[in-house]
């Protein structure tokens, strides 16, 4: 008992002393383990004298520095900005608050600090103002044996008629091109260039029976404008998009004798896209929210997403994001769930890695920049990028992989069939590569 009385008698001391401390003491003690880099204690002494109502520069500084040096760079950007409170010209200080935004993906804010920078700090860090901020180029192959499985296959089982439209291997290739038009106003155009091979497989046993195939090479071609406007903290974007795709359908003759031709017809379609965003970055975490009408495969559609990524580590060391979106038209409505974790390997190395489940067809993703309209339904996908960064280039290696729905018709006649569902997968093999002005 008389141990447990001398133990709440010495805390109760400290504690009281704690409290007491005076602000030279602090200033002594903070300077003390700051100098010889022991930062934790820095950071301890620091935000115990914030509490107590005691804050200066030189305490916001070395609590900054401190949180930095300890790559925790959210905790440190708050102190920095107080430090410039009390005062802007600091150099150092601004510098120290310039990275802290860049190593946290706050472009935006290093970009308006940037504007307020002496002239010798700006050329320290080698601050240029292009109108191009950066182009990116990207492209990949899906491969499939979709085809090769029911080309030599008989659809038809016991039924005199079978039809069905098998795609094969997708070539794909997009430019991203980022303009700085202000400090606060961004603008980002995608242009995209997608072909795949359709094959459509006819089947008959009536006349004297009949195999017909015919392959198509299919062109999309996809547009996407983004205005990124940045204010207090907050980033709002409004997006516009216009894809063109075109298809052939066939219709078969009747009864399908042996050399009757096939009547074909040969469809352009135009579809828009409007969207809307919003988001803000939080000290470890940055919501957002994003609103996208359609009108894909000539149906009205809604695409809602919400997202929330999120820095547990204060840095870009380790980071994920997880979203969830709900698409909804006239006739049903699909919820899609998207998960992303990325992890620095060395210092130029990043890893990601993503997965989505969900029914995607028709669904729009960040302002337009991911589409998926594509002819069969995607239930979901996965896969993984290696990331490389430089001073003025970035690349990026993928591979992924994806599950597609879709469906043959057979039955006594084409006028008369029923429908079998099937699922096949895509491998996709992509690159991209950004050069940074």
């Amino acid at each position: 008992m008389r141990n447990l009385l001398t133990t709440l008698f010495f805390f109760t001391l400290f504690v009281c002393n704690a409290q007491e401390l005076t602000s030279e003491q602090i200033d002594s003690k903070t300077y003390n383990s700051f100098t010889n880099k022991d930062f934790n204690t820095t950071i301890q002494l620091g935000n115990q004298a914030i509490k107590q109502g005691i804050d200066y520069y030189f305490l916001r500084y070395r609590i900054g520095v401190s949180y930095f040096e300890k790559t925790n760079y959210e905790a440190a950007i708050p102190h920095f900005e107080k430090a410039k409170e009390f005062d802007s010209k600091d150099p150092v200080m601004l510098e120290y608050l310039y990275y802290s935004y860049i190593y946290t993906n706050r472009i935006e804010k290093a970009t308006v600090l940037l504007g307020i920078l002496p002239e010798d700090l700006k050329t320290k860090l080698n601050h240029r103002s292009p109108i191009f901020e950066s182009i990116s180029a990207e492209i990949g192959i899906l491969t499939t044996n979709n085809f090769d499985t029911f080309k030599n296959s008989n659809l038809r089982g016991t039924n005199n008629y079978a039809h069905g439209k098998f795609y094969s291997d997708v070539v794909f290739g997009n430019i991203v091109i980022n303009n700085k038009i202000t400090p606060n106003f961004k603008l980002q155009n995608l242009l995209s260039l997608v072909t795949n091979t359709s094959n459509d497989l006819f089947q008959s046993s009536l006349g004297a029976g009949r195999s017909q195939i015919f392959t198509n090479k299919n062109n999309y071609f996809q547009w996407n404008a983004i205005g990124s406007y940045y204010v207090k903290g907050w980033s709002i974007s409004a997006g516009f998009g216009m894809y063109n795709s075109s298809y052939i359908t066939y219709t078969p003759p009747l009864p399908f004798p042996p050399n009757a031709p096939f009547t074909s017809i040969k469809t352009n379609s135009t579809n828009f896209s409007t969207s809307f965003s919003l988001s803000k970055k939080l000290e470890y975490i940055e919501p957002s929210l994003a609103i996208t009408y359609s009108d894909l495969s000539n149906t009205n559609t809604l695409s809602i997403e919400g997202a929330l990524n999120y820095f547990p580590l204060g840095n870009l060391n380790f980071y994920g994001s997880t979203k969830f979106g709900i698409v909804t038209n006239d006739s049903e409505t699909n919820t899609i769930i998207t998960q992303s974790l990325g992890l620095k390997l060395s210092k130029k190395i990043w890893i990601e890695g993503y997965g989505a489940y969900g029914n995607h067809q028709n669904y729009i993703s960040e302002n337009g920049l991911f589409v998926f309209n594509t002819p069969n339904k995607i239930n979901w996908y996965g896969g993984s990028n290696l990331n490389f960064y430089f001073n003025n280039l970035d690349m990026s290696l993928g591979y992924g992989t994806q599950e597609r729905a879709s469906s043959y018709e057979k039955g006594a006649n084409p006028a008369n069939t029923n429908t079998t569902n099937y699922t096949y997968n895509y491998n996709l093999i992509k690159t991209k590569i950004v050069w940074k002005f």
